[in-house]
C-alpha cells in the first residue's frame, strides 16, 4: 500500500526567519537597523524565542550583527560584498549566455520577451527588481546546468538586497530595461559574442549603480 508523505508544517522559527529576512531584502527593516526581539515578535504575534533563533540564523548566514552590550544589527551592503558577489555573477551569467545561445527554442524567447513586457509596466521598485531576478533565473534555467541554477539562485537574495538600493537611482530601470532588451536580441539573433558583451555590460552598470548609492 502505497502512502503520500505528511509535509511538515513551518515550525515559527522558520517563519521568524523568512519574515525577517524578507523585510532585510526588500528594505523594510533598512542597513544598519536596529533589531529588538520584543517589537519583532510583537509585531510577527509569536513568543520571543523563535524569533532569537531565527535571528541567530540570520547572523549566521551574514544578515545581521550581534554586538555584546549594544544590541543587533542588520548588516550594511559593504563595498566587499558587492564586489565579491558581482565577481560570481558575471562568471555565471556569461557561461549562461555560452550554453543558451546554442539551445534555446522559439517558445522559450517568447517568454522572454513577455517577461521583459511585463517588467516594463512595472513602476513599483520592489516589484520591478523581483522581475528582475526571475528574468535572470529563467535565463539560468533555459542553461540546462542545474548546478548553474542553483548557483544563481544561491545569489539572488543578495542580487535583490543590492539591486533595490541601486534602483532608487534615477533613471536606472529604463537603463535595465534596454539592456534586458539587449541582451534578448543577442539570443535572438544567436550572437554568442555580442550576448557575452551585452551581459556583461548589464552586469557592470548595475555593480556601479550599487557602489555610487553606498
Amino acid at each position: 500500500m502505497a502512502f503520500s508523505k505528511i509535509k511538515q508544517p513551518k515550525s515559527f522559527t522558520q517563519i521568524a526567519y523568512m519574515e525577517i529576512k524578507n523585510a532585510i531584502i526588500n528594505h523594510s527593516i533598512t542597513p544598519g537597523q536596529t533589531l529588538y526581539e520584543r517589537d519583532l515578535s510583537e509585531k510577527l504575534g509569536i513568543s520571543r524565542t523563535p524569533v532569537r533563533e531565527a535571528i541567530q540564523q540570520l547572523e549566521i548566514e551574514g544578515w545581521v550583527k550581534s554586538i555584546p552590550r549594544k544590541g543587533i544589527y542588520v548588516n550594511d551592503i559593504s563595498i566587499k560584498d558587492v564586489e565579491e558577489v558581482f565577481q560570481l555573477r558575471k562568471a555565471n551569467e556569461v557561461l549562461v549566455m555560452e550554453l543558451v545561445i546554442s539551445r534555446i527554442t522559439d517558445e522559450e524567447i517568447n517568454i522572454l520577451e513577455e517577461m521583459f513586457t511585463s517588467q516594463s509596466k512595472i513602476t513599483d521598485v520592489k516589484s520591478f527588481i523581483l522581475f528582475d531576478t526571475n528574468f535572470h533565473v529563467y535565463l539560468a534555467e533555459l542553461s540546462g546546468n542545474q548546478r548553474l541554477v542553483q548557483l544563481m539562485k544561491s545569489l539572488s537574495d543578495q542580487i535583490h538586497w543590492f539591486g533595490i538600493q541601486a534602483l532608487h537611482q534615477s533613471g536606472r530601470t529604463n537603463e535595465a530595461l534596454k539592456e534586458h532588451a539587449q541582451i534578448i536580441e543577442t539570443i535572438k539573433n544567436k550572437d554568442l559574442e555580442r550576448a557575452r558583451i551585452a551581459i556583461h555590460e548589464h552586469i557592470e552598470k548595475t555593480r556601479a549603480a550599487i557602489l555610487s548609492s553606498l
